[in-house]
């Protein structure tokens, strides 16, 4: 049977719903450096794993880390405007984060502290803050869509963007640059349908750019209408198949669930110089009928993936480098 598999890349994930009473780290944080620089933290736990972005001189670094739940310590690292590691060393104290910062081994220790302002587990999904893009993706039917990878791209700045994954919830959470401007939303939902793999960009609900400094919720719908599709050829099995196109309609049964989620049987008509476009990728069950000399007939079919003609055929879409997703079909009197 044809599943449908979401695929995605991951960055700073929203942690469901369930464990956030056990998510001591998830959030945004602020403190000092040494006593008297300011810098934010915001950051996020999955399993054990530390991931986010630290603000400070006006810069943003990424950081990678880890949390040890025995001696309650955050350990993350992330590369210095020199290109060095910076080492930070936090013991968690109920909502508060303080340790040391080293850049290199050799170097000075700086004292660093840090006070959660909000926790990302604890807050309410759809609820963004400052430099906070956050929302959720389903589908038509109101089903959340987990592993879809969303996006916010600065408007003024070349190659400056954001990157989330949404959770089980189907929500994600992504921490912004602190950078003046607006930013634009979207979303990538990846899957594989009758063993080919599909890419669909995702608009936004509400696709107005918004202030970063404000943040903004931003929801996605995955509607059928955006579902991957291909076209349809047919070729007669050989010269004496006599044909009538203007009455000519094809049945498509999914064997399994297509690109848009369906296994309800769909017919579409042949339409003369373009064949049947947009049916939407996946494996199927395929059958045909015209009307000869006043009478409606079944045709016999065969398909790349089934040689032998029926009257109902498996077929399957293959990608063809000028074409694109394409199911070819063979046509034959009974």
């Amino acid at each position: 049977m044809t599943h449908v598999r979401l695929l995605a890349l991951t960055l700073l994930a929203l942690p469901a719903a369930s464990a956030a009473p056990l998510d001591p780290v998830s959030g945004s944080w602020k403190g000092l450096l040494n006593g008297f620089a300011p810098l934010e933290a915001s950051l996020t736990l999955k399993g054990n794993r530390v991931t986010g972005v630290t603000h400070f001189a006006k810069m943003d670094f990424p950081v990678t880390g880890s949390f040890n739940a025995q001696k309650n310590l955050v350990t993350y690292t992330f590369k210095w405007v020199d290109g060095k590691t910076a080492t930070v060393n936090l013991k968690l104290g109920g909502n508060t984060l303080s340790g040391t910062y080293q850049v290199h081994t050799n170097s000075k220790e700086n004292i660093m502290t840090l006070t959660r302002v909000s926790s990302t587990a604890a807050s309410a999904p759809g609820k963004a803050g400052p430099y906070v893009m956050t929302g959720v993706v389903r589908d038509e039917k109101g089903k959340p869509l987990a592993g879809v990878e969303v996006f916010a791209d600065h408007t003024a700045f070349y190659n400056m963007n954001a990157l989330g994954k949404t959770d089980a919830q189907g929500r994600y959470r992504i921490a912004l640059a602190h950078q003046p401007g607006t930013w634009n939303a979207g979303a990538y939902l990846r899957g594989e349908v009758g063993r080919q793999l599909f890419e669909v960009r995702l608009s936004p609900d509400d696709d107005t750019p918004f202030d970063g400094s404000k943040g903004a919720v931003r929801n996605f719908t995955y509607k059928a209408s955006d579902a991957p599709g291909g076209k349809v050829y047919t070729s007669i099995a050989h010269s004496n198949v006599e044909l009538d196109y203007d009455s000519l309609e094809f049945t498509f049964t999914p064997d399994g669930p297509n690109a848009t989620g369906s296994t309800r049987p769909f017919t579409r008509k042949f339409v003369v110089g373009s064949g049947v476009q947009n049916v939407p990728l996946g494996r199927y069950r395929v059958s045909a009928t015209q009307v000869l000399n006043g009478v409606r007939q079944q045709l016999l079919l065969s398909s790349r993936l089934q040689k032998e003609a029926s009257t109902n055929v498996r077929a399957a879409f293959t990608h063809d480098s000028h074409y694109g997703e394409t199911l070819e079909l063979f046509l034959n009197n009974p």
